[in-house]
């Protein structure tokens, strides 16, 4: 067994490689976690284990949101509380971000992120330089309710 560094977005993982094809090959049940090979994404990716009751609402490319209205497009990025994904707006025939937030009850359904965005939205002009919440709609998936917010989307134009 040998120690590897992998470099994966300016941070240092140690990985743990047994790649002897006796040891990778085994189901001797009685070897440790330890001994068993392990595998470490080099893709900068929200964790696998949050797509349960409670965590993120799986979303594949092609998905059509909210009666067909948003058409999921491209991933933008998640974080702990949230994925982020371009879509277009069938409706209005525009590129949109659609926000869909973690399941987990304690964030409640009304966020304060939704708060603030329309309390933001109250105020005459439109800021400038603020992105502009333009919908809301709550989800059920097979891991619970999610609160969806769609903004407008700003920078690189996607094609469909």
């Amino acid at each position: 067994m040998r120690n590897i560094t992998c470099y994966l977005s300016r941070r240092i993982v140690p990985l743990r490689s047994s790649y002897n094809s006796h040891k990778f090959m085994s189901t001797n049940a009685d070897k440790s976690p330890m001994d068993q090979p392990t595998y470490i994404s080099p893709i900068d990716a929200e964790p696998l284990h949050r797509y349960r009751p409670g965590g993120y609402h799986p979303v594949t490319l092609g998905d059509c949101l909210k009666a067909g209205r948003y058409k999921v497009l491209h991933k933008l990025g998640w974080g702990g509380y949230s994925t982020v994904w371009a879509a277009r707006d069938q409706r209005t025939e525009t590129y949109v971000a659609v926000k869909i937030s973690v399941a987990e009850e304690e964030h409640g359904r009304e966020t304060r992120e939704l708060q603030t965005m329309r309390e933001l939205a109250s105020y005459p002009p439109n800021p400038t330089h603020v992105v502009q919440l333009l919908d809301d709609f709550d989800l059920t998936g097979p891991n619970g309710f999610h609160k969806c917010l769609i903004y407008e989307l700003w920078g690189q134009t996607f094609q469909t």
